[in-house]
């Protein structure tokens, strides 16, 4: 685990005995220390073109495994961020082959796969990494990110050097200088496709490898993706060979998450996924000593018992004999840690969970560990969150084996309008009719709309001169464009309604929210690598094979409708106590804080000011003083969102010292 930063230059020399000029590797790696505070190292082409950085958190192999990594004839140079599993087995492998490691670090299997497979070395990595590569004898400079955007890499060209980077806040140390990308802001691209909030920097999309010639061409390359079966052909297998088949697949997922050269601990929540994760390392580790124990962190919102699941994590932790490790935290921590907190997400949050996850990370690193399990990616394959329900009710599954799970069309027709007739209560009609998807371009989705709208800014924060050339905020239309032209296709005509809805959600929400604000960048902001076993590859195509109610029940054998991640929770039922198994799922949230209380008036008056938001240079400064004052005086939760993002965006504009913008 680390951190990575690179440059190449696309711009030729003046002359052929020219030297490029060295950019700053050193002041770019320490904008990025707390990725790799163990160590850190550099390459630089004899020529100067290419520049290679690594910061490194020791997880395997201690005393070696320094990086830049370079092969035996020093031809091809390598950084590699992340965790690569099974690689004992890969390692052997390559060695009966010929291979020379000069580490036992995981890492390095990139490079000899890279030898013998050149682009297609990705498809041997199993885990989550993202990598940088300078071939010299092709002069081809390559970057890649892993199959869900698990590992962070950021890219831009600057006075034609191409700079790449774990975090952008490295790219400054390249000579990057910041400005504000209005239109990714306006339209919510940090988190519904690949652009940032800054102007010319852009996200590897997870799956995809960029590759930079010596002519300075730049080509982005898809090297996996997910697929769902056609809707309308019913899957040969049986129920219970799937239950066993995700069975399997979770645990050698967590069996090969196990090793690690530090010890390890893994976030317990009150729901079922991360259960299921101490449960079965439990079991594992316990097949070599009966005495094993994991440790288990969790969080507890002690002012909110709505929001606070300590003490059903407490007792999953009895339940598999873990050493339980609790951290109380206040409304008042999160507000004095969320300017932090922003600066290592480096863009908007609506919410404070992701603070909560940062404090927690700090507090795992306290009591001495560096890596974690986490269960992140369960909801996207599994069907775990409510959202999600009205997509699948929108189609029967005619792929599901004999019917199993099936509603009746009486029976989908009316737990679909209830499920309509909710969201208006909650949300209001004028809100639902406005959908951002267009239908005519996906499958009729609402639950992307509905995350669109919880991490936009509404039309009215903006200046008129900003949405007159911007346009109104469609987050939807973001979404739509971040996939390709086939996929779009396959989700109207092949697939069921609710897979579409997941591959949205794991091509761009899973990535740019989930993996990093609730991910790598806070995990890494305290020097934790965290592991997610739920997005292994190998399991994740597994479960899209499957009939989506054998995911998500339409109706169980006990009757209950609508029983979500059926499937897993059958899998899993030997590793997890009865009330996780009958539990509805929570999703993880942090509490609203209160208005009456000072930590959020204090911040509110410290951060949205006329002359911050005067120097963002694209907001409205009386709507903003009009929404500000509403949070103070009545908590309305709407506002409250939106005042969170406008705070985010001062912090950045403060943090990246970004000047303001002109339109």
């Amino acid at each position: 685990m680390c951190g990575i930063t690179a440059y190449f230059y696309i711009d030729p020399p003046k002359d052929a005995k020219s030297t490029y000029p060295a950019l700053d590797l050193q002041k770019s790696m320490d904008a990025i220390y707390s990725r790799g505070p163990d160590s850190n190292g550099t390459y630089v082409s004899p020529c100067g073109r290419c520049g290679l950085g690594h910061v490194r958190l020791s997880i395997i192999d201690l005393s070696g495994g320094q990086q830049p990594l370079s092969n035996a004839s020093n031809t091809v140079h390598a950084v590699v961020n992340g965790e690569l599993y099974d690689h004992d087995r890969l390692m052997a492998e390559l060695e009966s082959k010929g291979h020379k490691f000069k580490t036992r670090s995981d890492s390095e299997l990139a490079l000899h796969f890279y030898e013998d497979y050149d682009t297609d070395f990705l498809e041997k990595l199993r885990g989550e990494f993202a990598c940088a590569i300078w071939d010299e004898r092709k002069k081809r400079f390559l970057i890649a990110r892993d199959r869900f955007g698990i590992k962070p890499m950021y890219y831009t060209i600057y006075n034609g050097v191409f700079m790449a980077a774990s975090e952008i806040k490295a790219l400054i140390g390249l000579g990057w200088k910041p400005e504000w990308d209005v239109n990714s802001i306006v339209h919510n691209g940090p988190i519904c496709d690949y652009r940032t909030c800054f102007k010319g920097v852009y996200k590897v999309p997870p799956g995809h490898y960029l590759l930079v010639s010596a002519s300075g061409s730049i080509d982005i390359k898809q090297y996996w993706d997910a697929d769902y079966p056609d809707k309308n052909i019913e899957d040969p297998r049986s129920v219970e060979e799937m239950i066993k088949g995700v069975h399997d697949r979770v645990l050698e997922a967590v069996r090969l998450r196990l090793r690690a050269d530090v010890p390890l601990g893994i976030y317990l929540s009150g729901g079922l996924d991360s259960s299921a994760i101490a449960g079965v390392a439990t079991h594992l580790l316990r097949q070599k000593d009966p005495n094993a124990k994991v440790e288990a962190f969790s969080i507890s919102f002690t002012e909110s018992g709505k929001y606070d699941e300590g003490e059903i994590a407490e007792r999953t932790a009895a339940h598999v004999g873990a050493n339980f490790h609790k951290l109380p935290v206040t409304q008042a921590d999160m507000v004095a840690n969320f300017e932090e907190t922003v600066w290592h997400i480096e863009q908007p949050t609506s919410n404070l969970n992701t603070v909560g996850k940062f404090l927690l990370s700090k507090f795992v690193r306290d009591n001495g560990y560096k890596v974690v399990m986490t269960g992140e990616g369960s909801d996207e394959h599994f069907i775990g969150y409510g959202a999600f329900e009205k997509d699948y009710l929108r189609e029967p599954d005619n792929s599901t084996p004999g019917g199993f799970g099936r509603l009746t069309d009486e029976e989908r027709r009316k737990l679909y309008e209830n499920q309509s007739r909710d969201e208006s209560s909650v949300m209001g009609s004028s809100e639902i009719k406005n959908e951002y998807i267009p239908k005519a371009r996906w499958t009729g989705s609402t639950a992307q709309d509905s995350a669109g709208r919880s991490f936009c800014l509404p039309k009215e924060y903006y200046s008129e001169t900003v949405t007159n050339y911007h346009g109104m905020p469609d987050p939807g239309s973001s979404y739509l464009d971040a996939l390709n032209a086939v996929t779009r296709s396959k989700a109207r005509t092949k697939w069921h309604p609710v897979h579409g809805t997941l591959y949205l959600e794991c091509r761009t929400f899973l990535p740019n929210y989930l993996c990093n604000h609730l991910g790598d960048r806070i995990e890494m902001a305290h020097s934790i690598e965290a592991r997610t076993p739920f997005l292994d590859h190998p399991l994740a195509e597994y479960v899209n094979s499957l009939p989506p109610s054998v995911k998500l029940c339409g109706k169980d054998e006990n009757g209950k409708y609508l029983n979500e991640k059926w499937v897993l929770k059958k899998a899993m039922e030997p590793y997890i106590t009865k009330e996780i198994l009958e539990r509805t799922k929570h999703p993880y949230v942090a509490p609203t804080a209160n208005p009456e209380e000072e930590p959020i008036v204090a911040i509110l008056e410290k951060l949205v000011t006329k002359e911050n938001i005067a120097r963002l240079g694209f907001l409205n400064w009386e709507e903003c003083a009009r929404k500000k004052e509403s949070v103070i005086k009545t908590g309305n939760p709407n506002d409250y969102k939106n005042m969170l993002q406008v705070m985010s965006l001062c912090v950045l504009s403060d943090r990246f010292n970004v000047p303001p913008a002109t339109i």
